[in-house]
């Protein structure tokens, strides 16, 4: 698997070494008489999610010729059916777009949606769950208003602050889906939760932004710099591995970065940690990020995530890859939360409540061990110390996301949501279903869609 982590690693960057060239071209001639490790490295491009962009990568090289048909075709049928997914979704963003145009709404296109043009260059390069964009906060209210007269489906009813007028602890606004669910909006107006330790100008990035032709449809960017930043405070602690990582480095390979800036608005988001980690990390990944940045960004103090950093580090130098300790453990609790607030009885509310706290309190052994960063060979004593430590895991990581304080708050909010929905036995609350009854939408294909995002 080491070579697999490394080959797949390098495989990754729209641009590599002559060494990782070679590399790349021995590991795959070697592979032509051997079907089973084609399979088994395909499996592991499948899994890690890296399956479309190795398509586009191993065609690109001449290389997808090395593998048997079956391979080939596996490959290709993953990359096609992303592909199709990822223009459908562009095809329905150019409605609200071209709002947002009339209306004179600004909007900057984040994320993958932005790089599959100026760094990829093939709108099938990976999977992505929603179409993710930076509005002002002025413009909320206009922003629903199109959706609303599209006809889009908003997910749940939303928290105070999500709809209506933005609230100052939020950062982004409650999602919508397209009535052919080819869409979910993304719809922020800042890059991080406020609640959380991170702070952001958004004033000088709005400021740094230049145009951006999306399908034809004038919108804008954020530069380099800040969309390196925006991917820094996006990653998770847990979840990263080389696909949430190469985004990082191919920006810094096909894009001139400015170091010093980059270093000015890290410094200023009081995220230096957090870069650190992450740049670290995605250095392992890719030798692409340069080592002066690295210098400059080196913890002085051992916060949570510099621990997490080093206990990562070791088990990739013990097993050769740092994907290991992979978890959603952040977006499952999201989810729960998410379902929570669908239902208005309080024996449907107390159900999703008591999984939260069971992810918190009461996590699983294998989700405990990945959070400790335990590999399969550790020591009895590891595995304890791993459950034992896993609720201080937990909570340390919300508070990384939302902040520790907003934490308890949230949890306290939902148990007396919670004990006050028993009145919806007696007085009836219209429910998020008896809603979507109402538009005459199924519930099944929207629970079906929030499902989808990985």
């Amino acid at each position: 698997m080491d070579s697999f982590f490394y080959i797949s690693s390098r495989l990754a960057k729209v641009k590599c070494t002559e060494k990782e060239e070679l590399d790349i071209k021995t590991f795959v001639e070697a592979l032509q008489n051997d079907e089973p490790k084609q399979l088994a490295f395909f499996e592991y491009a499948r899994k890690w999610k890296l399956a479309p962009w190795f398509y586009i990568q191993l065609s690109r090289k001449a290389l997808l010729s090395f593998f048997t048909t079956k391979i080939q075709s596996e490959f290709e049928t993953f990359y096609q059916k992303i592909k199709l997914q990822n223009e459908n979704r562009n095809k329905e963003a150019l409605n609200f777009l071209r709002k947002f145009e009339e209306h004179a709404v600004d909007v900057v296109i984040l994320k993958g949606n932005l790089l599959i043009h100026n760094t990829y260059n093939d709108v099938g390069y990976k999977k992505m769950n929603d179409f993710d964009m930076l509005i002002r906060p002025k413009d909320w209210k206009k922003v629903q208003e199109i959706y609303n007269e599209l006809a889009y489906i908003p997910l749940g009813f939303g928290w105070a602050g999500e709809k209506q007028e933005p609230a100052k602890f939020s950062h982004a606004g409650m999602s919508f889906i397209s009535p052919n669910y080819h869409c979910i909006t993304g719809t922020q107006w800042g890059l991080k939760s406020p609640t959380s330790s991170y702070r952001m100008d958004l004033e000088k990035a709005w400021a740094a932004t230049s145009d951006f032709d999306f399908y034809g449809v004038k919108t804008k960017q954020l530069t380099p710099e800040y969309n390196i930043l925006h991917l820094i405070l996006h990653m998770g602690i847990y979840k990263i591995g080389i696909r949430d990582c190469m985004d990082i480095f191919n920006i810094f390979l096909s894009q001139p970065v400015d170091e010093d800036k980059l270093v000015e608005i890290i410094t200023q988001a009081n995220a230096c940690d957090k870069a650190y980690f992450t740049l670290s990390l995605t250095q392992l990944c890719s030798d692409a990020v340069p080592a002066t940045l690295l210098e400059r960004l080196k913890p002085k103090r051992q916060s949570f995530i510099v621990k997490r950093l080093a206990s990562r580090l070791e088990m990739a130098r013990q097993t050769g890859d740092m994907q290991l300790s992979y978890n959603d453990y952040f977006h499952e609790i999201e989810h729960n939360v998410f379902y929570f607030s669908l239902f208005p009885h309080f024996h449907k509310k107390a159900y999703f409540y008591w999984r939260i706290l069971s992810y918190i309190f009461f996590a699983k052994h294998t989700l405990a061990l990945k959070l400790a960063d335990c590999n399969a060979d550790c020591s009895l004593a590891q595995r304890v110390k791993a459950q034992l430590k896993a609720p201080v895991f937990g909570f340390a990581l919300i508070g990384e996301e939302i902040g520790l304080s907003i934490t308890f708050v949230l949890l306290f909010k939902l148990f007396f949501d919670m004990l006050f929905s028993i009145k919806n036995y007696f007085y009836k609350q219209e429910s998020y279903f008896d809603y979507l009854e109402k538009r005459n939408i199924k519930a099944h294909e929207i629970v079906a869609a929030v499902k989808g995002i990985e």
